[in-house]
């Protein structure tokens, strides 16, 4: 405030306008200000992902890692999982080991998998602990599998 010349004078209601941009002063140096601050480290930024899943037209765009190994392993499938598969309407497909239903990742009934992705989406260090909604909105971005909401509802 000290760089500004200004006099408080009181106005009524309806004779009180906005500024006009003429009337700011625009000789204040910011090249230098805040130089060197950072308030939000890199290491906030780095996060790992279990899966990005882009689906465009049937391309499907994926990022490996150890998650998706582990369900391409894990090759059981609940009879539901079987059944849509069976049905073949585009809505459930295999590919490359990994099942997509509704165009999620189908996670199979593997307590050690489930546990690790809900870890992983709740122990964000960019956003806290999302709450109960909040991470089941997250995953059912990327994941399919039955009782999720329970199971998210039992994490958190």
């Amino acid at each position: 405030m000290q760089d500004y010349d200004f006099t408080l004078k009181h106005i009524p209601g309806k004779t009180n306008t906005k500024a006009d941009i003429l009337s700011r002063k625009d000789q204040v140096n910011t090249k230098e200000d805040n130089k060197d601050v950072q308030l939000l480290k890199d290491k906030l930024w780095q996060r790992r992902t279990t899966a990005e899943v882009i689906i465009m037209k049937g391309d499907k765009t994926r990022e490996e890692d150890n998650i998706l190994k582990e369900i391409r392993r894990n090759t059981t499938r609940e009879k539901e999982v079987i059944q849509a598969l069976e049905k073949k309407d585009g809505l459930t497909w295999e590919e490359d080991g990994v099942v997509y239903m509704e165009e999620r990742i189908y996670v199979p009934n593997d307590k050690k998998i489930k546990k690790e992705i809900l870890k992983e989406n709740y122990d964000l260090v960019d956003v806290g602990h999302p709450g109960q909604y909040r991470m089941l909105e997250l995953l059912k971005r990327n994941y399919w599998w039955p009782g999720l909401k329970e199971d998210v509802k039992r994490y958190v």
